[in-house]
């Protein structure tokens, strides 16, 4: 298999009690995040019981606060190396508008469009032998795995698009059970990581 695009790249920040949705203010979060490009700067908020969320379109950015979680996430397709959610969340943590004190644990999240390498694919082969005998005609097949490596725990998954091409969404999450932010390590782990899901990639 080999990568199509990216699709989606974020950090996920878990909270040990439920977070105090009175210090989001859609104003604040307008002023961390605003350029001056009226472009740029255009943008949706979200306000629900438990859930507040800051998207901005033309930036393909969002920022999510649920119940006891925060995403980070770019839509943007770049590579994780020129991905701003790591400053984003900076950002977050220097005004006070997440409680680092709650924090539980956090993790990187990459959704991959994979293809296969060669026109030869053939979707027995992609599941083994045992999988293809279940049925004679399977038209998609996806797996999810969950591993630990370093005391990272990673969860890899795979699952077919569904358009009828031969084009896959690949998944990966690395979950760290760390209660503290080095804002200069995220910044290696997010690379770091994408190489491990590129390289379970060129495995399949």
């Amino acid at each position: 298999m080999k990568i199509e695009a990216i699709k989606n790249v974020n950090i996920t920040i878990l909270f040990s009690s439920p977070i105090n949705h009175l210090l989001i203010l859609q104003k604040d979060l307008l002023n961390l995040f605003k350029t001056g490009d009226p472009q740029k700067d255009k943008h949706t908020f979200i306000e629900a019981p438990g859930l507040k969320v800051l998207i901005f379109p033309n930036r393909q950015k969002e920022i999510v606060f649920e119940a006891n979680r925060v995403l980070v996430s770019e839509k943007t397709g770049n590579l994780p190396r020129e991905s701003e959610i790591i400053d984003d969340l900076q950002k977050l943590t220097a005004k006070n508008i997440i409680e680092q004190d709650k924090i539980a644990a956090y993790g990187f999240n990459y959704d991959i469009v994979v293809v296969p390498e060669n026109r030869d694919f053939n979707i027995n082969d992609f599941m083994g032998s045992k999988i293809s005998t279940i049925g004679e005609d399977i038209k998609s097949f996806g797996f999810n795995l969950v591993f630990d490596k370093n005391n990272i725990k990673y969860t890899f998954g795979i699952k077919p698009i569904g358009n009828g091409e031969q084009k896959f969404v690949a998944h990966l999450n690395a979950h760290f059970a760390k209660e503290s932010l080095n804002f200069e390590e995220l910044k290696k782990e997010i690379i770091t990581h994408f190489e491990k899901i590129k390289n379970i990639i060129k495995k399949l």
